[in-house]
């Protein structure tokens, strides 16, 4: 129960419920100079500005294209449609809000409200985004074996049943978890504020050389951030695997004796036709699951362990690549353009073919 009872009092919720004001007795900013204790980054941060707001500049109009289309038809496209929803958030907070934040050498109290809001935002986008990754390529594995049982759960109806699932759980995670605030000093996001417990600090580095006047860092564990990075890490490459796999069993097929030389004919010019395609899947299907795994590991890992700045920067901008992955832009292309190439591939009910995985 005290477990429960830490994590409301740190959450974006107890902020909502006391009139926009951190607990103060793990977030007290009292006699804290919040830029004092960071370090101005103008280039690592303006890298990220500029990259944030590109990617918005081209996310966002992918986003309308895809909603006005006929693909929303397909079960596929619906999950991609709200996966795109939380990157958009997430890239305002890794990237627009980390680079503006980074750029001012600002910790959680030179905007306290703003940092705690952008950091609740940012954890919990993450978490959304991993569950709707894992349902996304459950869809895709239906997409190219009709035989898996879930497939039921992609078809009609039940398609927004299903996503909703994965809402439920990123509004839980913004609003009912421990929050992340951002550090200009490594240009990342951490649970635990690394702030003085009631003592004048003048500097980070006098702050460093005093930890024993920090909160306990156990005050600042955030269990279902930890779950859930582990959790998506070994599901997406599961998953992707499995798809790279039946992708590359269904491209040798051709080759089976018991198929007649009209099938063989058919077949090959299926596969030449996708051929591309697939390849394309294959090679996105790694860097979904890389910058995942890179992500999700260090970001766990940097919370309760020393690490060097390097590697706390490398997680950072994995996290900002995992949500920079070109999963609308073949379509987006063929839309804009007025082509009608693959539209009547996509179904009216239940999940897509499986010719335009991605």
């Amino acid at each position: 129960m005290e477990f429960i009872t830490s994590d409301i009092d740190q959450s974006y919720n107890y902020v909502i419920r006391n009139g926009f004001h951190l607990n103060e007795n793990f977030y007290n900013c009292t006699g804290v100079d919040g830029f004092q204790l960071g370090v101005p980054r103008p280039w690592i941060g303006s890298y990220f500005l500029i990259v944030g707001v590109f990617l918005m500049i081209i996310y966002l109009p992918c986003l309308l294209v895809i909603c006005r289309s006929d693909l929303m038809k397909s079960s596929c496209y619906k999950i991609m449609v709200w996966l795109g929803v939380l990157d958009i958030c997430c890239i305002f907070v890794n990237s627009i809000a980390t680079g503006f934040l980074g750029i001012q050498g600002a910790t959680l109290c030179s905007y306290p409200i703003f940092i705690f809001s952008m950091g609740a935002l940012g954890c919990g986008c993450w978490m959304g985004s991993c569950a709707t990754c894992i349902l996304l390529g459950l869809n895709r594995c239906c997409d190219v074996n009709h035989n898996i049982k879930i497939r039921a759960i992609f078809i009609g109806k039940k398609i927004y049943v299903t996503i909703l699932v994965p809402m439920i759980y990123t509004f839980y995670a913004i609003f009912f978890t421990k929050t992340a605030s951002f550090n200009s000093n490594y240009m990342s996001w951490f649970f635990n504020p690394l702030l003085p417990n009631g003592r004048e600090v003048r500097t980070f580095i006098e702050l460093v050389h005093r930890q024993t006047h920090f909160f306990q860092a156990t005050d600042y564990v955030n269990i279902q951030h930890a779950i859930n990075n582990c959790v998506v890490s070994g599901a997406t490459t599961l998953i992707y695997t499995y798809l790279c796999v039946i992708l590359f069993a269904k491209s040798r097929y051709i080759k089976s004796e018991s198929m007649t030389k009209t099938q063989r004919q058919v077949t090959f010019s299926q596969l030449k036709f996708k051929g591309v395609q697939r390849i394309q899947v294959f090679f996105q299907s790694v860097m979904i699951c890389f910058f995942n795994a890179i992500a999700a590991y260090i970001y766990v890992y940097m919370q309760y362990f020393t690490v060097p700045p390097f590697m706390i920067l490398i997680g950072q901008i994995a996290w900002q690549n995992k949500h920079k992955i070109g999963t609308y832009r073949k379509e987006v292309h063929r839309l804009s353009i007025g082509g009608t190439e693959g539209k009547s591939t996509i179904p009216t009910q239940g999940t897509s073919s499986g010719t335009a995985i991605f």
